[in-house]
């Protein structure tokens, strides 16, 4: 059940270049498709036999389809750049697989108990994150709509309710997540000082070495100032691993 490494390689010699590779790969990945409006997920890099294979979860809040961008030059050029020749991206979609799940969720456990924010624009969206973040093991997600959001609608305090009413019913309906924490620091609804909002549903034990915790942050630019955003997703040991799609492209 523990997580494995993020990037998978061996060397005797090379090891502060690939290190330094790993780095500017996931910078220029991140800073890329988040232009392209997805949210994006931490890549996992796999070294060997002078190849590098990248596999980047994505999620579109527009519904695109993240393949079309693989036939971009700039993306093709920068990773070849960076990684040499032989280098091959793999794109998991997260979308088509939350849509399998979300609308039970949405009906029977989600939809009545927040029907007070069915008219809001995040309404939907924001349980379309939740669950991918949930499901497909990814902090990072979460805390990058969070900090989106904030950007977006100055009235920080109506969505943040929001999401102290959503994660309970999120935990409790899916059984491989043991506790998740959000936790938002800044000058919320353009308050005169920065305070710190936190909220957790479930089980977060820090203490333990054996327990399986995730974290995730982001940083939202407001007209009142950077706000930080910190998410903590702890799980089971033996959750069930979910099959994605895959697109694919080689440079």
């Amino acid at each position: 059940g523990q997580r494995s490494w993020d990037a998978t390689w061996c060397t005797q010699g090379a090891y502060s270049d690939y290190l330094h590779q790993d780095l500017a790969t996931q910078v220029f990945l991140k800073r890329f498709f988040e232009s392209k409006g997805f949210l994006v997920g931490t890549p996992a890099l796999e070294r060997a036999l002078g190849q590098t294979q990248i596999t980047l979860p994505l999620l579109s809040l527009g519904g695109a389809d993240p393949s079309a961008l693989l036939q971009e030059e700039t993306l093709s050029r920068t990773l070849t750049q960076i990684n040499g020749p032989q280098v091959h991206l793999h794109l998991r979609d997260l979308l088509d697989s939350i849509q399998k799940v979300f609308p039970p969720l949405l009906q029977r456990v989600v939809g009545p108990a927040l029907s007070a924010y069915r008219a809001r624009p995040y309404f939907e969206e924001g349980l379309r994150v939740l669950t991918g973040a949930l499901l497909f093991r990814s902090p990072s997600l979460l805390a990058q709509y969070i900090g989106r959001q904030l950007e977006k609608d100055y009235r920080h305090n109506a969505f943040l309710d929001y999401l102290k009413k959503a994660l309970p019913l999120m935990v409790h309906y899916l059984p491989e997540v043991r506790g998740l924490r959000i936790q938002v620091k800044g000058r919320l609804n353009g308050a005169d000082r920065s305070k710190t909002q936190w909220f957790q549903e479930g089980a977060l034990p820090f203490q333990s070495l054996g327990v399986e915790v995730d974290y995730g942050q982001a940083s939202a630019f407001t007209p009142y100032g950077v706000c930080g955003v910190k998410v903590w997703i702890c799980f089971h040991p033996s959750p069930s691993q979910s099959t994605l799609p895959h697109a694919s492209a080689s440079s």
